[in-house]
């Protein structure tokens, strides 16, 4: 049975053997030892390998600092807005950060420094994470300090300690996003308006509306607290009746976390109306908030996956030990709560219903992945802490006799679980973000069944290239152009939907989310996947960076050149390259992307054409294979015959009927190829 103890300065931490476990107290330095050793271990497990790689959002939140700081620098305060997130407390942190660099540098001016530093974020990157892992890490302290007296004490060290390594926590603590930062401010503000019911104090009150207002300022779904807190008040009010003090104490939280976002919003400043009225229309209209985004789950690509995604995809993010924890917390509210503080009740029942409400609400936006969900984590950890604690309690009169019995204390079992997992964390170094729940397939199952990658590996693939000879020279089209680029050393083309920016290149980089999405189009997917990739990036045996050669297309077909139900035009290459040779044969091939299926007794027919006369004869070096879900790749032959009239020439590619030998239409094609006697 697990008693609540009491908070007193005396009291000494139980160290009974588990038959006999008991939740102890600490004495105010015990607590701030303990929460300044969870601070720690959050630290140091979000320090390893910090600039090693990028992820995909992470290059406009740093460029985002740049100008915040240089705004800052101007005057023009009006430039610290950058981003309807807004993303500012993590900014701050950046900002500070890139001044201290600019200080340690020597530079005699600021805005070349930034611009210096802004030209290669992939070596800028790890200063930069340090906003967030030092937000997190204090977080999880704060987390531990607030939950003591609601949950006890060893629950609450459980949970702050399972919340420091949780690897989906750590992983978004240490990359340059918001999420999160976001939800560890939110659960602080929860939990310090949740101590109100313990006592009515008016600090609790201002904690709730700072951290309520840093949640706001930091990133969407932070204002959903305010409402939340809210319904607090009014289960205050349920419980106390003294509906004043909740009237005022709600009153003033708002007017804190208003407070806070503007004081530590430059922007607001000078021109609050106008931050806002960008804030909320890029919100909708940069953000999408309102609109679907193509989204793979459960083998299918959908723009709203539908209520089952976030359950779905945040349970493949617990370790095996929360998900424990949780069933265990559940089965206490089921059995055990009679014997628990009717405070640690409230909290727990609160914390369940908060994890629908954030799930409801994210939901409501078709765009949807398993990041706006992570405000939900941090209650997990609360009830899984809890959970925990209930169980080893409830085991312990059944190994009583057991001789590990006399030896493991509940701080020591506190500690293991704490180390495992971590554990399960620094197994996935330097790419956290690659963890996924053992209990439900891990990475293997998880990639066949939700979102995974957030381009870790991708700068893997940039090396193996930079590795090639004469690299510079070399030009390569990737779907996230962005991110890689600061890693190449080489020329960079677009990765169009038609593919004809990838048809240029010397080589394509191709994705796991990505090409879980099929993007950009099917046909460039499967024309690559067909292929063999000289290079792949591997994880549990499952390829999730592949690099493939590309045909360097010479020609890209400019203009409209589609025939419309059959085909468009991207391009072709010669061999030997043009002026071409009269009595000579010149190899050519034809890159098209089918719009339509090709009928049986249509093809299509190479010459040139000069003052309205046809030359030279086509010879396909095979037959047309036409397939609808791939690029088609045609080579054939060009001969030209020795009386062939020397000048310029055009291009034509005709679609013949064969059943008449006639021609059905043409590509407009205007290049112009030379012929010499």
């Amino acid at each position: 049975m697990l008693k609540q103890g009491s908070l007193t300065k005396q009291a000494k931490p139980q160290t009974r053997p588990v038959a006999s476990i008991r939740p102890g107290d600490l004495s105010i330095t015990q607590a701030a030892l303990v929460g300044l050793g969870l601070f720690l271990i959050a630290l140091l497990l979000r320090l390893p390998y910090l600039g090693d790689f990028m992820t995909i959002d992470e290059i406009k939140w740093v460029e985002g600092t740049g100008q915040f700081l240089l705004a800052l620098h101007s005057g023009n305060l009006a430039d610290t807005y950058w981003h309807f997130h807004p993303g500012i407390t993590i900014t701050w942190i950046e900002a500070i950060i890139l001044w201290f660099a600019y200080l340690a540098a020597g530079s005699a001016d600021l805005p070349t420094f930034v611009t210096e530093q802004m030209a290669d974020i992939s070596a800028l990157i790890g200063l930069m994470r340090l906003s967030p892992v030092i937000i997190t890490a204090l977080g999880v302290g704060g987390l531990y300090w607030l939950a003591r007296p609601l949950l006890g004490e060893w629950p609450a060290i459980l949970a702050a300690g399972l919340l420091a390594a949780d690897p989906f926590f750590t992983a978004h603590s240490r990359i340059v996003n918001g999420d999160a930062a976001t939800a560890i401010f939110m659960m602080l503000a929860l939990l310090a308006f949740a101590r109100l019911w313990q006592k009515h104090r008016w600090s609790m009150v201002i904690v709730a509306g700072v951290m309520a207002g840093l949640a706001i300022l930091t990133k969407i779904p932070g204002p959903i607290i305010l409402p939340w807190l809210f319904l607090m008040a009014v289960v205050g009010v349920l419980h106390d009746k003294q509906w004043r003090f909740w009237l005022i104490a709600i009153a003033i939280t708002g007017a804190v976390a208003l407070l806070t976002f503007t004081i530590l919003w430059p922007a607001l400043w000078v021109a609050p109306i106008e931050t806002l009225q960008r804030t909320f229309n890029d919100s909708f209209n940069v953000g999408e908030i309102g609109e679907g985004h193509e989204t793979f789950f459960l083998g299918h690509i959908s723009n709203d996956p539908g209520w089952r995604f976030y359950p779905y995809a945040l349970a493949f993010r617990l370790t095996p030990l929360t998900v424990i924890g949780l069933a265990a917390g559940l089965i206490w509210l089921w059995r055990g709560r009679r014997r628990s503080s009717p405070i640690t009740v409230s909290l727990v029942i609160t914390l369940l219903i908060y994890i629908v409400y954030v799930l409801f609400v994210a939901n409501i936006s078709p765009k949807k992945l398993d990041r706006y969900g992570m405000a939900v984590i941090p209650a997990v950890m609360l009830v899984a802490g809890l959970g925990w604690v209930w169980l080893l309690a409830k085991i312990g009169p059944y190994i009583k006799h057991h001789a590990l019995a006399h030896i493991l204390s509940l701080p020591l079992l506190i500690v293991l679980l704490i180390f495992i997992q971590a554990i399960l964390a620094m197994t996935h170094y330097p790419y956290l973000l690659t963890y996924y729940n053992p209990l439900l397939g891990g990475f293997a199952r998880a990639a066949n069944h939700v979102p995974v990658g957030w381009g870790e590996g991708m700068e893997q693939a940039a090396a193996w290239i930079n590795a090639q000879p004469e690299a510079s020279a070399l030009t390569v089209s990737t779907w996230y152009s962005d991110m890689v680029k600061p890693y190449l050393h080489t020329q960079t083309t677009s990765f169009s939907s038609d593919g004809q920016g990838q048809l240029q290149a010397n080589y394509v980089i191709f994705y796991i989310n990505q090409e879980q999405r099929q993007k950009p189009s099917l046909p460039v997917v499967n024309y690559f996947r067909r292929q063999e990739p000289v290079f792949q990036v591997r994880y549990q045996d499952v390829p999730y960076v592949w690099v493939y050669p590309a045909p360097v297309m010479q020609t890209k077909a400019s203009g409209n050149q589609k025939i419309e139900g059959r085909a468009e035009l991207l391009g072709y290459s010669w061999d030997p390259l043009p002026p071409l040779q009269a009595g000579t044969d010149a190899h050519l091939t034809l890159f098209m992307l089918p719009l339509g299926q090709l009928p049986d007794n249509e093809t299509f027919a190479i010459t040139l054409e000069k003052e309205g006369a046809l030359w030279g004869e086509w010879q396909p070096a095979s037959a047309l294979q036409w397939q609808t879900d791939t690029l088609v790749e045609w080579q054939g032959t060009l001969h030209l015959p020795p009386a062939t009239p020397p000048g310029n020439y055009r291009l034509v590619v005709r679609l013949m009927d064969t059943n008449i030998d006639t021609e059905v239409t043409r590509f407009p094609l205007e290049d112009t190829t030379v012929v010499t006697p």
